[in-house]
C-alpha cells in the first residue's frame, strides 16, 4: 500500500488518502420532515460503509478507473467507488 500510495504522489494525482475508524465511533445525522436525528455507530447495516478515501485529481476517467484497478490488486478484494467532486469555476 505505500507504494501505491508512493507512486500517486509521484505521478502528481494523489490530493488526500485517509482510512476511517470502525462505524462504533462515528455517528449518523439524518433530517426527516424538518426533525434531525443522530444515531451512534456501529452500524447493523455494514455492507456499504466507507472505510477509507482517496482522493485523486486524474485528466481523465480512464486514469482514475486505472488508479482503483492497482488499488484493490493491492487490497485482493473490495470495490472502489469513483466520485467526481464539484469544480469551482474559474474567476
Amino acid at each position: 500500500m505505500g507504494k501505491l500510495i508512493g507512486d500517486m504522489a509521484a505521478a502528481g494525482v494523489l490530493l488526500a488518502v485517509e482510512g476511517c475508524l470502525p462505524s462504533s465511533h462515528g455517528m449518523r445525522v439524518s433530517i426527516d420532515g424538518g426533525n434531525f436525528a443522530v444515531t451512534d455507530g456501529p452500524f447493523p447495516e455494514t455492507k456499504e460503509l466507507i472505510a477509507g478515501f482517496c482522493m485523486l485529481q486524474t485528466k481523465t476517467k480512464a486514469e482514475a478507473v486505472e488508479w482503483c484497478k492497482r488499488f484493490l490488486s493491492v487490497v485482493g478484494e473490495g470495490q472502489n467507488e469513483i466520485r467526481l467532486l464539484h469544480d469551482t469555476p474559474a474567476a
